[in-house]
């Protein structure tokens, strides 16, 4: 039996408990962007969220609902008022199309499915999750991160090689994205590049760049009785060649009604490139690097992702592994 089948079964079997408890009362919500909710709208936010959500993110939206006990990675707790996929620089709140976009779309490789709910629902429960941190009450949402135009349209070649490059070198305008990801060049060319890129000899004999390690994370796994975190999740750079994505999805799937294409693809790995992943170590690199180059690293990342569960990415990781100085 599937994950997604048997969380599918639990979410079945724990609503009956969550529709059984009386509805409560609200009053309305001011945020500190100076927009008020009205009662009515989180009455209909907390009846959604009873159906859909709270049987993995729990009734009081710390992340420890019954369906969602044992999940990797654990369902989010809304209490700490903290996304990893937000729209906005890393650490300020999401805006509320990126929170709609994650419900619309769920996330590619977990159990967090997409769900298709009238539009008057959707907003409703986004608003709902709101009364669960403080964060809202006393800090505006972030500036939304708005995409650039692509540089490089009728030019893939040179954008691919331009971020491999940004992807494998750090400082003058390149991210080092390797240094926590896993790198994707054989020792002898990846020290031949970083040469040329920066002046410096590089021994790669010794290290192994092509294992990643595992980083601490603000994400909560238990929480106490006040729905603080006791525990947070480590999370693993994901291998780009063997792990989904978790806001990208492969090329030919129906996404939101729409077929998704290679463009669709590279616009999504963007975003969350230049986002960056909120509570993770994954940084915001819009403003950090050239646009171009945020770009590049679309194209070059996307080369890897198409390559996903295949043999030719088998084939790679073992000539990888396997690869000298010489």
């Amino acid at each position: 039996m599937t994950s997604r089948v048997l969380s599918a079964l639990l979410l079945l079997v724990s609503l009956a408990g969550c529709r059984s408890k009386s509805s409560p009362t609200f009053e309305p919500l001011k945020l500190a962007d100076g927009r008020v909710l009205s009662a009515e709208t989180l009455v209909r936010g907390h009846s959604v969220y009873a159906y859909y959500c709270a049987s993995c993110h729990g009734a009081q939206g710390d992340g420890q609902g019954p369906a969602g006990r044992g999940m990797r990675p654990v369902p989010r707790s809304f209490r700490q008022g903290l996304f990893k996929f937000g729209g906005v620089s890393v650490g300020e709140l999401p805006t509320d199309e990126a929170l709609k976009r994650t419900l619309r779309r769920g996330l590619h490789g977990t159990p967090m499915f997409a769900w298709d709910v009238p539009d008057a629902d959707l907003d409703a429960v986004v608003q709902y999750l709101k009364t669960f941190s403080p964060r809202w009450k006393e800090e505006v949402p972030g500036k939304p991160l708005e995409m650039s135009p692509d540089p490089w349209r009728g030019r893939e070649a040179e954008a691919i090689e331009r971020g491999r490059v940004a992807y494998h070198v750090s400082g003058a305008g390149n991210a080092g994205c390797s240094s926590c990801h896993v790198a994707y060049l054989p020792r002898a060319e990846l020290a031949a590049l970083m040469k040329k890129a920066t002046g410096r000899d590089v021994d790669l004999s010794k290290v192994d760049p092509y294992t990643a390690q595992v980083r601490e994370s603000d994400h909560a796994v238990e929480v106490d009785a006040n729905g603080e975190p006791t525990r947070t999740q480590k999370v693993l750079p994901p291998d780009f060649l063997f792990q989904p994505l978790r806001t990208i999805w492969p090329v030919g799937e129906t996404i939101e009604g729409a077929p998704y294409t290679p463009e669709r693809q590279r616009e999504d790995l963007y975003r969350v490139i230049a986002a960056g992943v909120g509570g993770a170590a994954m940084p915001t690199w819009k403003g950090a690097i050239p646009e171009e180059n945020l770009w590049a690293l679309a194209y070059y990342v996307q080369t890897l992702v198409v390559l996903r569960d295949t043999d030719e990415a088998a084939v790679l990781r073992a000539r990888l592994r396997g690869s000298t100085m010489n």
